[in-house]
């Protein structure tokens, strides 16, 4: 374990962009904790004689619209858009490979198991058939514009990503050796599947648990700015952006500004943490 964290922390420093997506994400959890903390407003306070004030000592990133500072809203979003996200993407990663597990195991075979297994891809073809956003946007036009509801549309529309990465890796790992000796010594099926194959198969589902919270981040907060997702006054990216941009056209440019860097930093840290997860998990590629 000692020589792990310590190759971990070589191959991290080698690779700069590796480190830069580490850092992002850790200032990203920095501000989650300690950000409601050190905001100087409440992330709901309105100010009727202090709207649309530029950037100055007294609002740091200015006010919006009904006089809420913008610092103090930016600095409380994390607690909505990233636990929305690693929510979503905790759900989307159990659902994803538990019936990837399934289908990739079972492909081929006969019976019922295997019916299901050709079923679960047929049906999987459909869903992936229509765009993400679009497809996440019916779920929480059905299901109702609440928090809860969009995690739900978040996760389901993400399954199928860990779905697809996991039932290639099963379909390799089920035919090695050590499967078959595990089955030849009593194992049943159901045994050998969870026991034996699924931990040698999570590698590409775990490196792209990141880049799956960045763009689940990026999701939530495209529902909020159409309307379909946390609503005003919830301090949330996608909402400062939406109800910001009105005012760009006449030069007030802070209010949708300021949310969109802090969203595209966010999403870019967790994307380039991906990539160098994925790398430091391939043995392959390491160096």
């Amino acid at each position: 374990m000692q020589e792990e964290l310590r190759y971990f922390s070589y191959f991290a420093t080698r690779n700069s962009v590796f480190l830069v997506g580490i850092v992002g994400v850790l200032f990203s959890l920095v501000v989650l904790v300690l950000g409601p903390i050190v905001a100087p407003y409440s992330p709901t306070a309105t100010d009727p004689f202090h709207t649309l004030q530029a950037p100055s000592a007294a609002h740091l990133m200015g006010t919006d619209s009904i006089g809420m500072d913008i610092f103090s809203r930016v600095l409380w979003s994390p607690r909505t858009d990233l636990v929305i996200a690693t929510l979503a993407t905790g759900l989307s990663f159990l659902i994803g490979t538990s019936i990837g597990l399934f289908a990739g195991y079972f492909d081929g075979a006969g019976g019922v198991r295997g019916f299901l297994s050709q079923t679960i891809l047929r049906t999987l073809d459909i869903v992936q058939a229509f765009p993400v956003f679009i497809f996440a946007l019916a779920l929480v036009a059905a299901l109702g514009a609440s928090t809860a509801n969009v995690v739900a549309a978040v996760a389901f529309a993400n399954a199928p990503v860990f779905l697809r990465l996991t039932r290639p890796e099963v379909l390799s790992v089920r035919e090695r050796r050590f499967i078959e000796a595990s089955r030849s010594i009593g194992n049943s099926e159901t045994r050998a599947m969870i026991r034996h194959v699924l931990p040698n198969a999570l590698t590409p589902a775990l490196s792209n648990v990141s880049i799956t919270i960045g763009w689940s981040i990026l999701l939530t907060a495209g529902l909020s700015f159409v309307g379909a997702g946390v609503k005003v006054p919830t301090a949330e990216w996608g909402v400062m952006i939406s109800s910001g941009s009105e005012n760009m056209i006449t030069g007030e440019w802070w209010p949708a500004f300021f949310p969109g860097v802090a969203l595209s930093i966010t999403v870019l840290s967790y994307s380039l943490l991906a990539d160098g997860l994925r790398q430091y998990l391939d043995p392959t590629k390491r160096r």
